[in-house]
């Protein structure tokens, strides 16, 4: 049965690593059982020769950007160098580790998008502070909450901030000494900014 288009380039690419030697000196499992048993780290180099274009184009397949592609790639060989040892089927090592890489890159493209979104949060945040806030929108809400403030908080918010008297005015006004219109201005700062940003 002939193959073409993509089922044959499929298979060509299966055979690539089904058909690697499974025993003898160059296999997986041997340079495995030489990097846990001994620490030989040209048996890990060799491991990431044969394993590292399988886990980068899982990487690659599985997350749009370059950076974050290699970022997975490089840990899943540090979780592979940390639980090398405990692999109960030594031969199976290409399985195991396509497995650790797709389960990196998953991680790696969910905390990606979710950087990706604080940026554009903390991005949208400084455009809406340089720009002019939209008054119409706002003003409503804020007279509202204002109302709502008791008389005695409200009072000195509406001659101060509103009016645009000084503290001494206010106070003089309200017949109360300026460190009371302070405490009730503040206090009504804080009432009034507690219930905007809910």
């Amino acid at each position: 049965m002939a193959t073409s288009g993509t089922g044959g380039l499929v298979l060509r690419y299966l055979r690539k690593f089904v058909g690697r030697r499974s025993s003898g000196e160059g296999s997986d499992a041997h340079l495995l059982e030489r990097f846990t048993a001994l620490g030989d780290e040209e048996a890990f180099r060799a491991l990431v020769e044969l394993l590292g274009p399988m886990v980068l184009g899982v990487c690659r397949r599985m997350l749009r950007h370059e950076e974050d592609a290699e970022d997975a790639f490089q840990a899943t060989f540090l979780v592979f160098a940390r639980k090398a040892g405990t692999l109960r089927e030594p031969e199976r090592v290409s399985s195991w580790l396509y497995g650790v890489a797709c389960r990196t890159a998953a991680r790696a493209k969910v905390e990606a998008a979710k950087r990706r979104v604080h940026e554009r949060q903390v991005m949208n945040a400084t455009r809406e502070t340089k720009e002019e806030v939209d008054w119409s929108d706002v003003r409503p809400v804020l007279d509202e909450e204002i109302r709502r403030l008791p008389a005695k908080y409200r009072l000195p918010f509406l001659l101060c901030y509103l009016e645009g008297h000084t503290n001494e005015e206010a106070a003089e006004k309200l017949g109360c000494p300026k460190g009371t219109v302070l405490s009730r201005l503040a206090w009504a700062r804080q009432r009034l900014r507690d219930r905007l940003t809910r």
